[in-house]
């Protein structure tokens, strides 16, 4: 799945019925490596690290409006029945990683926010 045409091949399929929509030259191999810091018993972080198998990420292009997507496969020779819980934590890792970057890049760039609710969490209204 490392390969790229393998890779695109395996979501046209899924996604586009085998229409070759995911090109393998749009794939960009993104780090595999998720880290949290989640509070523990003592309310001390306790660092979590997870790898994912494979991750890339896409720009398509559909109805005229750009997409970025990141696509992730996870291989399994067996059923691991709580592989849902696993990709949701990865997933949620994913997220806490894009808000604390775009965190940084506002307190870099001294952009003030206007709400509470911006100042306190570092991410805003408008933020994607």
């Amino acid at each position: 799945m490392q390969d790229s045409a393998t890779f695109a091949d395996a979501f046209n399929f899924l996604l586009y019925g085998g229409r070759q929509v995911i090109r393998p030259e749009q794939l960009r191999p993104l780090d595999t490596t998720a880290i949290a810091l989640p509070y523990g018993s003592e309310g001390q972080p306790e660092p979590i690290q997870r790898f994912r198998d494979v991750l890339k990420m896409v720009t398509a292009m559909e109805d005229g409006k750009r997409a970025y997507l990141v696509l992730v496969i996870e291989n399994q020779s067996q059923i691991h029945y709580a592989m849902p819980v696993r990709n949701m934590l990865y997933d949620a890792i994913q997220y806490m990683t894009q808000v604390e970057e775009r965190r940084q890049v506002r307190r870099e760039s001294g952009e003030k926010s206007q709400a509470a609710e911006e100042y306190l969490s570092g991410f805003g209204y408008s933020d994607k």
